[in-house]
């Protein structure tokens, strides 16, 4: 590899990094005001919010890494255009074609990480963050009940225990009021129970042993109804106050890695249900990654057009011209889900839009003068030769 195109890419590199810390920020800033908000107001570690948004980052990288490659492009040879440089090395008979070989390996680098985040990384890191939130919110209720306390954790319920093991989550002398059901309220009194857990549904449920149950509602006119059980089990939602947080976002088709995405989507479609948003997930986890070298090779003559402005212009080209590229994402997303078009159509429109905008551009700046009309006549002319030689 050439001194030059060494420079380049350090250069490209530098403006990359502090591009995808800047982005990554940006749209995690929500996020991180509310994961902060777990430690002051719900009392969760520290360490275990740093686990959270560890678990949250690949999430944004896969949109902020391809940002990113577009800001160092344009930044990079917007620099080299102002300072002269860029017209110098042409001057010396490199073709802006050439020049814009740092760039493309630069964003095959950048396709090949995005491709890793996005199809391995992603779906362990969604996977995980569930978990993990699970795992909080069964502690949570485990240790924020309290012993001869009406507890009121649970929303529509109100829990007394008399005797709790917290490490065992069993309890002794239990007496819950379940005011859920506006039309049907219940009082259980049970000799003992215990806490259940499922985690693939998140779901935290009360199991309880030889007691009883007094049914009241508005249709027994100030009677009530008795029954005893042996066994009863009872779905909690103590989970709320943090599984209606912010910082969770919804999980679906990102948990699943590309052949089970295949799977379920044929398994869907032979029962005649609805398949399109598992194949347009397959579709945008591949489509995404590959808008990194596109965009590398779109920002090259894009910058070298700019003859003022620096790295602030050059900021604002890459979030509006980004900006546009993930709206088409979002509107083939919503088309191609409820089978308006094809599933491949929807999610590579955008790239193929961007490769067809990048290769004319780059055609047209390395073929000066500006328009292709007149860089077709200077082509035509340097292989033919002038009129009368």
């Amino acid at each position: 590899m050439r001194l030059l195109d060494r420079t380049i890419l350090k250069e490209m590199a530098a403006a990359f990094a502090l591009g995808l810390m800047v982005f990554t920020f940006v749209l995690l800033t929500n996020r991180i005001l509310r994961l902060v908000e777990l430690i002051v107001n719900k009392g969760v570690g520290v360490l275990t919010v740093l686990q959270l948004f560890l678990y949250v980052l690949p999430f944004s990288l896969v949109v902020t890494i391809p940002m990113s490659v577009l800001l160092a492009t344009l930044a990079t040879f917007t620099r080299l255009n102002t300072d002269g440089e860029l017209l110098a090395m042409r001057g010396t008979g490199f073709s802006l074609i050439r020049l814009t070989r740092p760039a493309l390996f630069f964003g095959l680098g950048a396709t090949v990480l995005t491709l890793i985040v996005s199809v391995w990384i992603l779906p362990v890191s969604t996977q995980a963050f569930k978990n993990l939130v699970f795992e909080m919110t069964r502690r949570q209720v485990a240790v924020g009940l309290q012993e001869g306390v009406f507890n009121t954790a649970f929303e529509g319920l109100t829990l007394y225990v008399e005797h709790l093991n917290p490490k065992t989550s069993e309890m002794e002398g239990v007496f819950l009021v379940d005011t859920r059901n506006p039309a049907e309220r219940r009082v259980i009194v049970a000799q003992g129970g215990q806490f259940t857990s499922d985690p693939k549904q998140l779901r935290i449920g009360l199991g309880l042993r030889d007691g009883s149950i007094q049914l009241s509602g508005t249709e027994l006119s100030g009677r009530y109804r008795l029954l005893t059980f042996q066994n009863y089990a009872l779905t909690l939602d103590g989970g709320r106050s943090l599984s209606s947080d912010p910082a969770q976002r919804p999980l679906g088709e990102q948990e699943l890695p590309l052949t089970e995405l295949r799977k379920r989507a044929e398994e869907l479609r032979a029962q005649g249900n609805n398949y399109h948003p598992l194949l347009v997930e397959f579709h945008k986890k591949l489509a995404i990654p590959f808008s990194c070298v596109l965009f590398a090779v779109a920002g090259v003559p894009l910058a070298s057009r700019i003859k003022r402005g620096g790295r602030g212009l050059s900021l604002a080209i890459s979030v509006g011209f980004a900006l546009g590229y993930y709206i088409l994402i979002v509107a083939g997303e919503g088309l191609g889900a409820r089978g308006v078009v094809p599933e491949v159509l929807a999610m590579w429109l955008p790239n193929f839009l961007t490769a067809v905008g990048g290769c004319l551009l780059l055609l047209r700046g390395d073929l000066f003068p500006a328009t292709l009309f007149q860089a077709r006549r200077v082509a035509r002319a340097s292989h033919l030769g002038e009129p009368g030689d």
